[in-house]
């Protein structure tokens, strides 16, 4: 142990022996972990472990790696939850160079009924079972010069926490030890199916080729239960490094975030050809960090309260924020699907932030994303969170020439005449226009389109459109997408851009992407809160689409207009609100989100609560603080008076 080493772990308050110890603060497991994936290992190859605070790693035994291939996925994915091909990667940015250490950890975990199960393609399920993997990009390798198609060979690279749950394939109450290792592939290998792979790999045979696979020894951890993700301090380290002597070495290391650190190293198995301007990369240029099934293809399927962030953190030699790309590696897969990550702190270092949960607003795409839910709530790319009840046609989102979402949103009724829902959505992307109208017909190009579910269409110009019972996914070769949920009555909406796009614009865009400010089309910013006639005169009324301009053109016509006054949770009757709110809780329902909820609920249904499980919070909050709901005849310490009326409490000056 260098004297550098002990004086920063001194410096933070860990000590050098077992005398004296603090308690385990998961902050103080953070900076251990920080530290110790740079102390040296005893040894080059090996396993290796160290408990809390202690400075030094401890060899132990290895044991066999799990039987169980983390498979890669080749195929474009026909699902839109994460995983199969679907996911989010994290690149070095412009300038930057190779990889050299990535990590991957989780954040503002919903813990409410946490669990897990693995569903296999075929055979049982495995409660309690999944894997965390740190996936490389596809890499130009030596080991491919033996394949008969050496130039359609990559080498690929996982680092690999693999959590069986169960013994033998069946439901145990003594799970399975965890394994912790590194797998390595060589993919397209053979392109005939059965032919051999080189010396000590073992043959994956697809439908139409050979893969190649082979994996370091593990070693052995006690089972971990899914509610440790909650842990700050759990989280998967993947490196490579060199020796004195030049030998390179693969290291996977995994915090548990109870005091316990684990770490494989071992030789490296692949080596990178030496850089080729006509080729890919031959470096470690990409990671795709996160939860999925326990090999096989398998999903990793959580319960429907389950929402968390995935951060991701590379060393590339840079300061700079790594790139957000919209796609995957791993053939596994979860349940999950992507939304708002909300506020998202900058320490310890640049990475990519995504959000997941099974219930919230969902995109096919997780870089940047915005979301229009209910009735109607507006979730801007900046992180901006407010409410919108005009009627009409309207930009929602634009990115330069090719890329437009636009909805027509109806009056919510005779009942609720300051309210609005999405009725209809219309894309332009690229050169295709497409709609979907009353949630119901799908218009592509002006013609009615049949897509039953299950199905998927791809266009000339390379849109996809997918749709699975009521969830219609529409996603460009840019990396654009739209997820419409069609409701009864009214469209939740998911929306992306990809990396690189321009600055986004219209009523989820935000200038600078800072929310505190929303634009006024051709006449600057203004700073929110804003007055009810600046949100409508002036800032809405500057993104409505013109008949001639309008892409929902083939769909029903609805009236025009904006709200007479602001519509809120406190303005619904007051017997609605208390059932509507106790409603949303029983849905787990967060407290930020209760009136929000309660007045989608109120006005649309108790369907409509669902898309607030999870939900994370904004950055910022436009819509006024809610007056409480007060009982007749008691007395609430908030109210302007000391008694509550028939009416409810009014809020001081309201």
């Amino acid at each position: 142990m260098g004297i550098t080493i002990a004086a920063v772990l001194l410096g933070m308050g860990v000590q050098a022996s077992g005398e004296g110890r603090p308690p385990a603060a998961q902050g103080d497991l953070q900076d251990w972990h920080s530290t110790m994936v740079k102390v040296p290992r005893p040894s080059a190859q090996g396993c290796f472990t160290a408990a809390y605070p202690e400075l030094v790693w401890q060899k132990t035994g290895c044991v066999a790696p799990p039987s169980a291939p983390m498979a890669p996925n080749l195929e474009q994915a026909p699902r839109r939850d994460v995983g199969g091909g679907i996911g989010i990667v994290t690149g070095r940015p412009t300038g930057a160079g190779p990889i050299t250490r990535a990590s991957g950890s989780f954040e503002k975990v919903n813990q409410q009924n946490l669990s897990v199960t693995s569903v296999p393609t075929d055979g049982p399920t495995m409660p309690g079972s999944y894997s965390f993997q740190l996936n490389t990009n596809h890499l130009r390798v030596q080991e491919c010069n033996g394949s008969p198609t050496a130039g359609l060979c990559r080498g690929w690279k996982q680092f690999v926490f693999a959590n069986d749950g169960t013994r033998g394939g069946n439901p145990n109450p003594d799970p399975s030890p965890s394994r912790l290792y590194v797998e390595y592939w060589l993919l397209h290998y053979n392109p005939d199916p059965g032919q051999p792979c080189p010396p000590g790999w073992t043959e994956a045979p697809d439908d139409s080729e050979t893969h190649c696979s082979r994996k370091t020894d593990a070693i052995q951890l006690p089972y971990l239960p899914i509610q440790s993700m909650a842990k700050p301090a759990l989280r998967l380290d993947g490196s490579v490094a060199k020796t004195a002597d030049g030998q390179e070495t693969d290291t996977v290391t995994f915090n548990d975030g109870s005091g316990r650190i684990y770490s494989s190293t071992g030789a490296g198995i692949l080596h990178a050809l030496p850089p080729d301007p006509q080729e890919p990369a031959s470096e470690w240029t990409q990671v795709e960090f996160n939860v999925f099934g326990y090999g096989h293809g398998s999903t990793a399927k959580f319960n429907p309260e389950a929402s968390f962030n995935v951060r991701t953190t590379v060393e590339d030699g840079s300061p700079v924020r790594p790139d957000c790309q919209n796609f995957g590696f791993s053939s596994e897969r979860n349940n999950l699907n992507f939304g708002p990550p909300g506020p998202v702190p900058s320490s310890p270092a640049p990475a990519v932030v995504i959000n997941e949960s099974v219930q919230g607003p969902a995109a096919a795409s997780a870089c940047r994303i915005a979301a229009v839910i209910g009735d109607t709530h507006q979730y801007t790319f900046g992180g901006l969170f407010y409410d919108f009840q005009a009627t009409g046609d309207f930009v929602e989102a634009q990115a330069g020439s090719t890329f437009e979402v636009q909805t027509r949103k109806a009056p919510g009724g005779s009942t609720w005449p300051n309210t609005s829902v999405n009725r209809s959505v219309a894309l332009r992307m690229g050169n295709a226009r497409l709609a979907l109208c009353d949630g119901t017909r799908l218009v592509v190009n002006g013609t009615t389109t049949s897509l039953p579910t299950g199905g998927s269409l791809l266009l000339p110009n390379g849109v996809a459109i997918d749709r699975v019972n009521n969830v219609y996914t529409f996603k460009d070769p840019s990396g654009n997408s739209v997820r419409a949920t069609a409701n009864t009555g009214y469209l939740d909406l998911g929306i992306g851009v990809g990396p690189g796009a321009p600055t986004v614009r219209g009523l989820l865009g935000n200038p600078d992407d800072d929310p505190h400010y929303l634009e006024v089309k051709g006449s600057g910013a203004l700073r929110v809160p804003l007055s009810h006639a600046d949100l409508y005169d002036r800032f809405g009324n500057s993104w409505r689409v013109s008949p001639s301009a309008t892409l929902l053109q083939p769909c029903t016509a609805v009236a025009v207009g904006n709200p007479t006054a602001p519509f809120y949770a406190g303005n619904l009757n007051q017997n609605t609100r208390l059932w509507a709110q106790e409603l949303c809780r029983t849905r787990q329902v967060a407290t930020l989100w209760l009136d929000t909820c309660a007045l989608d609920v109120g006005v649309l249904g108790a369907s409509a609560a669902i898309v607030y499980v999870g939900l994370q919070r904004p950055d910022v909050d436009a819509n006024p603080v809610q007056p409480p709901v007060c009982i007749p005849g008691t007395t609430h310490p908030t109210c302007p008076t000391p008694t509550c009326s028939p009416a409810g409490c009014r809020r001081a000056g309201g």
